[in-house]
C-alpha cells in the first residue's frame, strides 16, 4: 500500500482511531488521577565532625576548621552508603518493629549528599508508612551512628536533623501529564492498527483503482456517486 492508501484508510476508519484513542486517554486519566500510587518522605540531616585535639597547637590551629569541615563531608559520604546497606535496613526494621522485610526497606531508600548535608528519601505505598520509615531512619542514624562510624562516638561529632520528615505524593503533575500522554499515544497507535486490520478484512471494492488491483482488468468508465 502507498502512503495515500493509508491516508484513505484513516479517513474511512477514523471512528475506530478516535474511539480507541479517547478510550485510552480516559482509562489513563482514571488510573493516573485516582490517587498517588506511592508516597515519599524526605529528611535532611547535617553531619558535623569534631576537630582533632592536636589542631589546637601550632601550626595545625590554622587548619582546625578546614579539617573539621573536610571530615564532616567524608562522614556524610560514608553515611550515604551505610544507609543503603542491609545492616542499616535491619536496624530500621527493628526500631520500627515493622513487618516489612529489611531488603524491601533498603530498596526504597535513596540518598543525596551536598557537602555536609545528607538528604534521605524513602517511598512507601501509604503516607503513614512513608512517614514512619523516614522517622525510623532518622532515629537509627542519630542513635546508632557510632555503631557504624567510630568518629560519631566523639563528643564533638553529631548528626542533627534539619527538617522534620515531609511526606508528599511520589508522582508529580508533569509526570502524571506525561503518563496520560503516553497512554493516549499507545491508544492512537492501537487505533491505527485496528483501522488497518479492519480495512484488510473488508473485501468491498470502493474505487476504480480497487477494481483494477483486485480483478486485473482496466476500468473503462464509472458512474459518479452524486
Amino acid at each position: 500500500m502507498e502512503l495515500r492508501d493509508y491516508i484513505a484508510v484513516v479517513q474511512r476508519r477514523w471512528p475506530i482511531v478516535a474511539t480507541v484513542t479517547i478510550l485510552a486517554l480516559l482509562v489513563g486519566a482514571f488510573f493516573t488521577l485516582r490517587g498517588p500510587r506511592a508516597y515519599q518522605a524526605t529528611i535532611r540531616l547535617a553531619v558535623s565532625a569534631g576537630a582533632d585535639a592536636r589542631a589546637d597547637a601550632a601550626p595545625y590551629v590554622y587548619y582546625r576548621d578546614y579539617y573539621a569541615w573536610l571530615a564532616s563531608e567524608y562522614l556524610a559520604d560514608d553515611l550515604s552508603e551505610i544507609i543503603k546497606s542491609d545492616a542499616f535496613a535491619a536496624d530500621v526494621k527493628r526500631a520500627l518493629n515493622d513487618p516489612m522485610e529489611g531488603a524491601a526497606i533498603r530498596q526504597v531508600i535513596r540518598t543525596k549528599k551536598t557537602h555536609r548535608i545528607l538528604e534521605v528519601t524513602v517511598q512507601a505505598p501509604t503516607e503513614e508508612q512513608a512517614g514512619r520509615l523516614a522517622t525510623g531512619i532518622d532515629e537509627v542514624i542519630r542513635t546508632q551512628g557510632a555503631k557504624y562510624l567510630a568518629q560519631l562516638a566523639t563528643p564533638n561529632s553529631q548528626i542533627a536533623r534539619i527538617d522534620d520528615p515531609s511526606v508528599h505524593p511520589a508522582t508529580t503533575t508533569p509526570a502524571q501529564a506525561l503518563d496520560i500522554a503516553l497512554r493516549g499515544l499507545v491508544g492512537l497507535l492501537a487505533g491505527l492498527l485496528l483501522a488497518v486490520l479492519a480495512e484488510y478484512l473488508d473485501s468491498r471494492l470502493r474505487s476504480a483503482r480497487d477494481v483494477e488491483q483486485s480483478l486485473g482488468l482496466r476500468v473503462l468508465g464509472e458512474i459518479p456517486a452524486h
